[in-house]
């Protein structure tokens, strides 16, 4: 299912290797030999058969190559920014669980959080020829954003739904996650309504991205004040949580509430808290995000938003499954979250 012109957004065709010879004026064979890296052609016909195979949004089929045939393959190419993550994880199972039963294959590329790795990733991933892709839902570049809707087959984001939430249309990718946002703005205006001060906010970036940004603009916009951010360059562990609460309580010793990126660094500034004499959540309140499995070992229940990971994976590959066999889906999913108020806060 190859890519068509960027500049116009519209749907793509099957673009034929008979088609980009005829364009550029070269046999088929020539133009298959240009397109393969073999040789026996000159500089200037090599430059022409590739400017028409970029302009027409060629994208060549190995796997139809190697077979010898034009057939569709049972591929999905998913495109994760992380496995390093436990949220991903769960939500990777779902996907892969039901995709697998049915008789599909998943590819998996970790693209991390760069559009150019992404750009990258997809455009190799098409040229395998994949009956669908999964992406991770976030804001991303124009280029990224038009070759996800040039593509033919279908297209799921999922986990955050925050972006465009209110105007998803039937030409968009499939969505299927949570309102992010939605799930910050609830987790503070439940510690606002019980801790007066100032909140402080510990997370990670990556590449100058900052991670969790909708929630964090959810739960100052429900705290009622901007919280003091420490945002580590750092990956998310229970070290960067143990670290972050040091430094921020440090320079910051008057602050009531702490909110973290995830479970995983809350249940580390809880270490630190208890380590140093700090009541919890006497002196300070601590919540954190995911409702990870840490939480439930942990002697003092942890406050956090629980979503639903599985869930997620399981139900956007059932939506992609339903686009792929014509069947009538909804464009936009929400799996929604549960705010549990446990003992931290």
């Amino acid at each position: 299912m190859s890519m068509g012109k960027s500049n116009t957004g519209s749907k793509a065709r099957g673009v034929s290797l008979a088609e980009i010879a005829l364009e550029a004026g070269v046999s088929r064979m020539t133009a298959s030999r240009v397109l393969r890296g073999a040789d026996g052609y000159s500089e200037a016909t090599k430059d022409k058969v590739l400017a028409v195979a970029n302009r027409l949004g060629y994208v060549p089929n190995r796997i139809a190559a190697a077979l010898g045939s034009d057939a569709g393959t049972s591929l999905v190419a998913i495109a994760l920014p992380t496995l390093g993550r436990e949220l991903y994880s769960q939500v990777l199972e779902g996907l892969e669980n039901k995709l697998t039963s049915v008789g599909y294959q998943p590819i998996i590329g970790v693209v991390g959080y760069d559009d150019e790795a992404e750009f990258q990733w997809l455009n190799s991933a098409l040229a395998w020829r994949p009956c669908a892709l999964v992406v991770t839902g976030r804001e991303r570049s124009s280029a990224n954003r038009t070759l996800l809707q040039s593509v033919t087959v279908p297209v799921v984001e999922m986990w955050n739904i925050d972006q465009g939430y209110d105007q998803q249309t039937t030409s968009d990718p499939l969505r299927v996650g949570l309102n992010h946002r939605a799930a910050g703005y609830e987790m503070g205006r439940y510690l606002a309504g019980r801790y007066r001060g100032q909140a402080g906010y510990v997370g990670t970036k990556i590449n100058d991205t900052t991670l969790g940004s909708d929630r964090l603009a959810g739960f100052s916009d429900g705290f009622g004040s901007e919280p003091r951010c420490l945002i580590l360059n750092d990956r998310s562990s229970f070290y960067a949580g143990y670290y972050g609460a040091e430094q921020l309580l440090s320079a910051n010793p008057s602050l009531r509430v702490l909110y973290f990126l995830d479970d995983n660094m809350a249940v580390g500034g809880l270490m630190f808290c208890l380590q140093k004499g700090i009541k919890i959540p006497g002196e300070v309140a601590i919540a954190g995000f995911g409702g990870l499995d840490v939480g439930s070992v942990l002697s003092t229940k942890l406050t956090t938003t629980k979503v639903r990971r599985l869930k997620i994976g399981k139900l956007a590959a059932e939506n992609l499954i339903k686009r792929l066999n014509g069947e009538p889906v909804a464009v936009m999913d929400d799996v929604g979250f549960e705010l549990i108020k446990g003992e931290t806060a």
